[in-house]
């Protein structure tokens, strides 16, 4: 796949996923060994299963969530994408209570994606702001 065609499954992921929750993008876009990683977890997130899950998870702890791609750089099969993101945190998130806090945070994710699906992502953002936001650590 082009690196054009690339950037724009990952606009996908933000634009039609994160940000509306339309989880039927995720059998688009994700590919069926399709691996998350990211910080808070201690393990990868596996599979469109999972990553549904995790979606859910997450568009249910900030039901107004809005990521904002920043800048997406592409190379072979690999894209990254700085972005930010908003939202209020109305519902348990990492086990932590919901706070009513409203929140900001900002990341980049390197995705891998191989025939137009997302195989790999790497999430890198700032875990502790975000916790200290929403009150649970000072």
């Amino acid at each position: 796949m082009s690196t054009e065609t690339n950037k724009a499954v990952v606009a996908r992921y933000f634009n039609e996923l994160m940000n509306t929750g339309k989880l039927a993008t995720i059998d688009e876009i994700a590919a069926p060994d399709f691996a998350f990683h990211i910080t808070t977890l201690p393990e990868p997130i596996r599979g469109p299963e999972g990553l549904r899950q995790f979606t859910t998870g997450l568009r249910t702890a900030f039901p107004d969530i809005r990521f904002t791609i920043v800048q997406t750089v592409a190379e072979g099969d690999k894209v990254a994408a700085r972005w930010t993101l908003t939202g209020t945190q109305k519902g348990e998130f990492l086990g932590f209570p919901a706070s009513g806090n409203k929140v900001s945070d900002h990341g980049i994710d390197i995705f891998h994606l191989r025939d137009g699906k997302i195989v790999e992502m790497w999430v890198n953002e700032d875990s502790m702001g975000l916790l200290k936001q929403m009150g649970v650590i000072r």
